[in-house]
């Protein structure tokens, strides 16, 4: 089963600033273009743990919503920069509704984006200036490194605690922090964790930025998707913060739209206004047919979500019942949000990169090092449980035999 070697082809560096090269390609990605090589040389199907890409299809209603946006001449054009007003009230309204926040105005604190990485970056871009320091909890997601750096950001890793859940210690938060720290930005429910802020964990966090007068960039991209009856708790809810959030959200999980690429910020206006200042100069606009994919998508019936949920929780179940047959390799804390399994493994000898591109080339299985998620990801393996329960046991079936020539 074993590939011939795959690596990525270097990148030029002559002539290219500063800031690009000192970004990391995403592992994530990485990994999908090495297993692409392997499609293309042929061999037995690739099965991916690697990015995170719900199964489930596009719903139906939203798919015919998609076609009559198709007769609709304005489809063809711009929108607002901001995003068409109706999404905007369909996007205020749920944030009312799911996070109890009271008087939006969403024609002024809401803004449309190319997916929820495009409002991440327009938060960085607007808020920190060449050298500032942005908090970032690690293990975290390896986009939010790269974007820090690139918008001149000085990444400062707070080390989770692992044996706790991965909860904050806020003492080493505290540490990090110095006159120059002007963000902290994360990811809740955590890519690549699972992790869920506790309420005491949020209210302990928003005092922490009021003291130390920070923003707080919150990627909620999976507020839907908790299990256990774990509650989820957004840092926007908390009154008192309003003038220091910046909420970016996502629809692409939740209706299973990821190539649509269609996300959401929420802030006062005066963040927006300036975040809307980049948006204009990054993208204009987030693409009409997207934007209205999402306004069919909220006004229409949400049995989908509730069914995707459902899946997800039984391949949660699932990959877990299979990584507990590995406990010789693997060990791991259940995640209570997400898609995601960090899992550790004893297998010296190996960096995390080594060992997901060992189980690339020998099982054709797809898995993600944990370098790619900041200092405390290295000895760990991401797995994403969002591909089919078939691919689940197959994937683990290929890796228990392998497992057995180690």
């Amino acid at each position: 089963m074993k590939s011939p070697s795959i690596k990525i082809k270097k990148i030029r560096t002559k002539n290219i600033s500063k800031r690009a090269r000192n970004i990391e390609i995403s592992s994530i990605k990485e990994m999908s273009m090495l297993a692409d090589i392997i499609k293309e040389k042929g061999g037995s199907r690739v099965i991916s743990f690697g990015q995170g890409i719900p199964y489930f299809d596009t719903p139906d209603h939203i798919k015919q919503g998609i076609i009559d946006s198709l007769k609709q001449p304005d489809t063809k054009a711009y929108t607002l920069m901001p995003g068409i007003n109706e999404l905007r009230d369909l996007v205020g309204k749920d944030l009312e509704n799911s996070r109890g926040i009271k008087k939006i105005q969403p024609r002024k604190q809401i803004m449309i984006t190319v997916g929820c990485q495009e409002a991440i970056a327009c938060a960085l871009s607007a808020v920190i200036d060449e050298g500032d320091e942005v908090i970032l909890f690690t293990p975290g997601f390896p986009s939010h490194i790269a974007q820090a750096i690139h918008f001149g950001g000085k990444p400062k890793f707070v080390s989770l605690d692992e044996a706790n859940d991965w909860a904050i210690d806020f003492s080493k938060l505290e540490k990090a922090t110095t006159k120059k720290t002007k963000a902290i930005l994360l990811s809740n429910p955590s890519n690549p964790t699972g992790k869920v802020l506790t309420v005491k964990e949020a209210k302990t966090l928003a005092a922490f930025a009021k003291k130390h007068d920070l923003i707080v960039i919150s990627d909620e991209t999976y507020d839907f998707l908790t299990y256990n009856g774990t509650p989820y708790f957004s840092l926007a809810s908390l009154h008192g913060l309003e003038d220091r959030i910046i909420l970016c959200g996502s629809f692409s999980k939740k209706y299973s739209i990821t190539g649509y690429r269609v996300g959401y910020a929420f802030a006062e206006e005066g963040i927006i206004s300036q975040m809307m200042k980049v948006h204009d100069a990054l993208a204009i606009c987030a693409p009409t047919i997207s934007q209205k994919a999402v306004i069919t998508a909220l006004k229409g019936p949400q049995r989908s979500v509730a069914d995707l949920v459902q899946g997800l929780t039984d391949n949660r179940e699932r990959m877990c019942a299979r990584l507990d047959r590995l406990d010789n390799i693997f060990s791991y804390k259940k995640p209570m949000g997400a898609y995601y399994i960090l899992v550790k493994y004893d297998l010296p000898g190996y960096d995390s990169r080594q060992l997901a591109e060992k189980i690339l080339d020998e099982t054709h299985l797809v898995v993600i090092p944990g370098e790619a998620f900041g200092p405390a990801g290295e000895g760990h393996l991401r797995f994403s449980f969002g591909c089919t329960p078939q691919d689940i046991d197959e994937g683990f079936d290929r890796l228990e035999k392998w497992s057995q020539s180690l």
